[in-house]
C-alpha cells in the first residue's frame, strides 16, 4: 500500500473512529482477516441440500472480495451461487466492485461511473481476505465473471448497483450469450431496476433486497413474482412468517453463524448468502 494511501487512510481513521467505531475504515488500513469458515454439516440441519448457499461476493471468506479468484473459489468449495455487485463504467462496461468508488480494495481512486473500463485496469486489488496469495487481481468485468461461472458450473447471481435503466437489456444479452439467463439470478436494493428487469423477462429469477421486511417491500414480491433477501440481522420471526405465508421465496443475507442458519431455515427460509459457511 503506497505511502500516500496509508496517509489518507489515517485521516479517514481518526475521523470514523470518532464518529462511529471505525470498523470499516479499519478495514482499509489494517487489512481484512480470513474468517473462520464452517461446515454445514455441523448443525443439525439433517438434510443440508434443502440449503442453497450463495458465496457472499465470491468466497470472500478465503478470497478477496468481487475478483475472479473468489468467484473461482465459490466454485471449488461447491456453493450453490455466486454472489457479485455489478456498476456500469463512463464508456458503457458493466465490470464488478461493490462500492461507488474503487478506494477500499484497490491501489487507485476512482468513482467507476466518472471512469472507462481501461483507466479501472491500470490499478490492483491490494486489499482484502488473503490479498498476498492472489497478486495482480484486477477489477473483473460482468463477462469475465461469467465465463467462469460457465466454466466452473456455478450459478451467477448479479446485484445491480448502479447504471442506467437503457443498460439493463445488456445484462440479460450477455447471460444469453453464455445460455445462463434460465440459471441465473438477478438481485437488487433497487426496485426500478428490478422492475424494468422483469419487464424485460416475465420468467427470469429476481430478488428484491431489503434491510427491514415491510408490508409494501411483501406486495412488490407477490406483484412482481419477486423473491425477498433480507437482512437476518433485522427482522423478525414473526415478519418472516408472515412473508413465508405469502408465498414469497426468502432468503437472507448476510449469515456466517450456523446456528442462526438452523433458526432461519426452520422458519423456511432456504436461501443463504455467506462469507464464511460451506457445504
Amino acid at each position: 500500500m503506497n505511502k500516500k494511501k496509508i496517509k489518507i487512510i489515517s485521516i479517514l481513521l481518526a475521523i470514523t473512529i470518532v464518529i462511529s467505531g471505525g470498523v470499516y475504515v479499519a478495514d482499509l488500513f489494517l487489512g481484512y482477516d480470513a474468517p473462520e469458515i464452517h461446515k454445514l454439516s455441523e448443525s443439525n440441519i439433517k438434510n443440508t441440500e434443502d440449503i442453497k448457499l450463495t458465496a457472499h461476493r465470491g468466497f470472500s471468506g478465503v478470497a478477496p472480495e468481487n475478483t475472479i479468484a473468489a468467484f473461482e473459489k465459490a466454485a471449488e468449495y461447491n456453493f450453490f451461487a455466486a454472489e457479485c455487485d455489478v456498476h456500469l463504467t463512463k464508456d458503457g462496461v458493466w465490470v464488478i466492485y461493490h462500492d461507488d468508488n474503487i478506494f477500499r480494495l484497490t491501489n487507485g481512486y476512482k468513482n467507476i461511473a466518472d471512469a472507462t473500463y481501461n483507466e479501472l485496469q491500470e490499478y490492483v486489488i491490494d486489499n482484502g481476505v488473503n490479498v498476498e496469495k492472489y497478486p495482480n487481481q484486477k477489477i473483473p468485468t460482468l463477462e469475465e465473471f461469467l465465463i467462469v461461472c460457465k466454466d466452473m458450473k456455478i450459478v451467477p447471481q448479479i446485484e445491480i448497483k448502479n447504471g442506467s435503466q437503457e443498460k439493463l437489456q445488456e445484462i440479460l444479452n450477455l447471460l444469453d450469450k453464455y445460455n445462463l439467463r434460465e440459471q441465473a439470478i438477478i438481485i437488487s436494493f433497487n426496485i426500478d431496476a428490478i422492475k424494468t428487469i422483469r419487464e424485460l423477462d416475465e420468467k427470469i429469477e429476481i430478488w428484491y433486497l431489503v434491510e427491514e421486511i415491510t408490508d409494501s417491500e411483501m406486495d412488490e414480491c407477490v406483484n412482481n413474482n419477486f423473491a425477498l433477501a433480507f437482512n437476518h440481522k433485522k427482522n423478525t420471526e414473526e415478519i418472516i412468517k408472515i412473508a413465508s405465508e405469502k408465498n414469497i421465496k426468502l432468503c437472507a443475507w448476510t449469515v456466517d453463524d450456523i446456528k442462526i442458519i438452523e433458526q432461519l431455515y426452520n422458519m423456511g427460509v432456504k436461501y443463504i448468502t455467506t462469507n464464511a459457511v460451506i457445504y
